[in-house]
């Protein structure tokens, strides 16, 4: 099972991937915030719980504010899912920042 990681929303911030099964008995929506190159960078969590297979599955999205307006809407990794919090984290954080730098290049 992942670490304990409070909701801090009632929705998930994005619609389900097709990478995560169907039958979640719980959703655990989260973010995270960091600021990168003057940007603030949202990385958007779900956890997706399975009773039946005691773990959680984490699906992960980013998007890109400045002066509390969205610069680049949430961009949701499409190809997997993550068995910990940590490495969606970390993985959501690498979108992110990609998505800033991405904002940089002429």
């Amino acid at each position: 099972m992942t670490k304990a990681v409070k909701p801090d929303a009632e929705q998930p911030y994005f619609d389900t991937p097709a990478h995560i099964p169907a039958g979640s008995d719980h959703q655990i929506p989260h973010s995270h915030r960091l600021v990168y190159k003057d940007h603030d960078v949202i990385v958007h969590l779900t956890g997706y719980e399975y009773e039946t297979f005691g773990e959680t599955l984490w699906a992960v999205g980013a998007e890109v504010v400045r002066e509390r307006e969205i610069v680049v809407p949430v961009e949701v990794d499409q190809t997997r899912h993550y068995r910990g919090y940590d490495e969606a984290l970390a993985r959501g954080t690498e979108i992110g920042k990609a998505l800033v730098d991405a904002l940089e290049t002429p």
